[in-house]
């Protein structure tokens, strides 16, 4: 633990620690997979030279259901439950996962260094309407001790 760092900021920062791993660990999750034009159910369906009838059959649904559930995921709006029924029907596993777009620091970095612009640049407005201006270098300074203070203490505040 680092010596500002709260348990709720240490236990946030090791669980972006084993994220960022995971990443970096397994770097096929990055890869983003289009699915093919109709979307994979179809397409596996199809593969497998299996007809929605007889898919429907399998898991216990009509063939509209099946049809439908194929539109419904081309069109972005299947849910992960008829996703992962069907899947089971064709011998499949639903993989899911979100990727980061960076690593899970920076974007806590990135976001607390925004909030701590904010904040110092806040508090600056004030003084300089009181006559009590700081320097650009004392403000810098200032910004960085917000950030790590938020980050330490695995504040919410950033995402304000």
């Amino acid at each position: 633990m680092r010596s500002t760092e709260t348990i709720k900021g240490l236990r946030r920062r090791i669980e972006r620690e084993e994220i960022d791993r995971l990443f970096q660990q397994h770097p096929m999750l990055r890869v983003h997979l289009q699915p093919a034009m109709g979307g994979w159910l179809r397409t596996i369906r199809s593969a497998l030279g299996m007809t929605a009838k007889q898919l429907g059959r399998r898991i216990g649904v009509s063939q509209n259901a099946i049809s439908e559930a194929e539109r419904a995921e081309a069109e972005g709006r299947i849910t992960l439950n008829t996703l992962r029924k069907i899947a089971d029907g064709l011998n499949c596993e639903l993989a899911y996962t979100l990727v980061p777009r960076m690593e899970l620091d920076m974007i806590v970095y990135n976001r607390a260094n925004q909030a701590a612009h904010r904040l110092v640049g806040d508090a600056a407005q004030g003084m300089a309407l009181e006559d009590q201006a700081t320097d650009d270098s004392a403000q810098a300074a200032e910004v960085g001790a917000v950030r790590e203070s938020l980050i330490a203490a695995g504040s919410n505040q950033i995402w304000d």
